[in-house]
């Protein structure tokens, strides 16, 4: 039963969908003073890639002029010696890279396509994932600060001004400071800001990074083209926590169901979306058989 008290301005209820988002940060703060069982859970940070929407058309259709065929898409991934793995993440064929950032004083990035996916360059993510283990601090918090710390050192290296740090793939691999862009135009905006990001990446982010660009090559013919371009930095790939729930989805607070993506049983848009049903069936007392 749900009740609301207009005066009082609260909704009194048996039972809530805690479907929030995977950058929900005052929210995972608020939920850990209330008391609420959560706890660290992988996830993955890196870098946008451009590349010109051109070569990749190249690279996976081969010199066919007289088909009309769509902008050509890629999904890649690497398993490293090193125990880490390496992979593309939301690919946007023709698209953009976008200013994502939700706190001041730092840079987040993301991709988009408009419905034509007519922009001269591709881009896609590309992540390499994080564990538990790799925070200092024993907090549940933990993956959300090491997110947070990554954020604000891209927006000083970017020079404090929301420009994004963006490098050439050849200067990356070489570990110097790009000094130019070539024939790949970043399409950031508000701007960019030529940059050395191993200087800011974890050694095994920059590490793995590197391997799955020169692996990628192998796949896909030009993806370690020395002008595509590196943005970063991308670090809200999925939730830093997971609240902990029961066999009834509920969490350790009865009545209140943690749900998709932001509470860490869910990877995307769909997976979200059915995990939200199972938590309307079982609330409506009813078994989840799809």
């Amino acid at each position: 039963m749900t009740t609301y008290n207009k005066s009082e301005k609260f909704i009194e209820t048996d039972s809530v969908i805690l479907a929030i988002g995977h950058s929900s940060r005052d929210t995972f703060k608020k939920i850990y003073e209330k008391g609420f069982a959560i706890e660290k859970k992988n996830f993955s940070v890196g870098v946008r890639i451009e590349h010109l929407q051109e070569d990749i058309n190249k690279a996976q259709y081969g010199a066919i002029t007289k088909l009309k065929l769509p902008p050509a898409e890629y999904k890649l991934a690497y398993h490293s010696p090193n125990g880490r793995s390496c992979y593309t993440f939301c690919m946007c064929p023709g698209g953009y890279v976008m200013a994502s950032s939700s706190d001041k004083n730092t840079i987040v990035t993301n991709g988009m396509s408009n419905f034509l996916r007519d922009n001269v360059n591709a881009n896609s993510a590309l992540l390499v994932n994080v564990t538990p283990d790799d925070f200092k601090d024993s907090s549940p918090l933990a993956g959300m600060y090491f997110q947070q710390d990554l954020e604000e050192k891209a927006f000083k290296l970017g020079g404090s001004n929301y420009y994004a740090p963006i490098q050439r793939v050849q200067d990356f691999l070489e570990n110097k400071k790009s000094t130019y862009i070539g024939k790949v135009k970043p399409s950031y905006l508000p701007g960019v800001s030529l940059s050395n990001l191993n200087d800011i990446l974890p050694d095994f982010v920059s590490t793995t990074l590197k391997e799955g660009i020169i692996y990628f090559d192998s796949k896909l013919h030009g993806f370690s083209n020395p002008d595509s371009l590196l943005t970063g930095l991308e670090t809200r790939s999925s939730s830093p926590i997971r609240i902990l729930r029961n066999e009834s989805l509920q969490s350790n607070i009865q009545g209140v169901y943690p749900c998709g993506e932001g509470a860490g049983y869910a990877g995307g848009i769909m997976s979200a979306a059915v995990d939200g049903i199972k938590c309307a069936y079982l609330i409506r007392g009813r078994s989840f058989n799809p």
